[in-house]
């Protein structure tokens, strides 16, 4: 009997909280210093860009959100596995929406919501 390939969502899990976790940090180091330089706290090449410019940059601020919901709900999925309160090979997708739709959410009311 011949098995067809499947995508081991584990992995997939795995990989996305691993890469979420290396975006993050970068950004979050970046994020502190900006502000910190944006207070002139700390020196910052000025000459290149302006740390404000950086420090409240909507594109930083939206991976960071990204990068933290999805590393945040992987690892939830990834305790309640161990806890054997869910099997291995569900939640995966159900994580994702999550994610996806707390940062739309998110990214609506910060960014997107007419302000009165």
């Amino acid at each position: 009997m011949a098995r067809r390939f499947q995508n081991y969502r584990g992995t997939w899990a795995w990989l996305a909280q691993r890469v979420s976790a290396i975006v993050l940090f970068f950004l979050i180091p970046v994020k502190i210093y900006t502000g910190w330089a944006a207070h002139q706290k700390v020196p910052f090449p000025e000459e290149w860009v302006h740390s404000y410019q950086i420090h409240f940059n909507a594109a930083l601020d939206l991976a960071l959100l990204f990068c933290f919901l999805v590393h945040a709900l992987y690892g939830a999925r990834i305790i309640l596995i161990d806890l054997g309160w869910i099997r291995e090979d569900t939640f995966f997708w159900r994580t994702l929406a999550a994610a996806m739709a707390l940062f739309a959410l998110a990214t609506w009311f910060v960014y997107l919501r007419p302000h009165h």
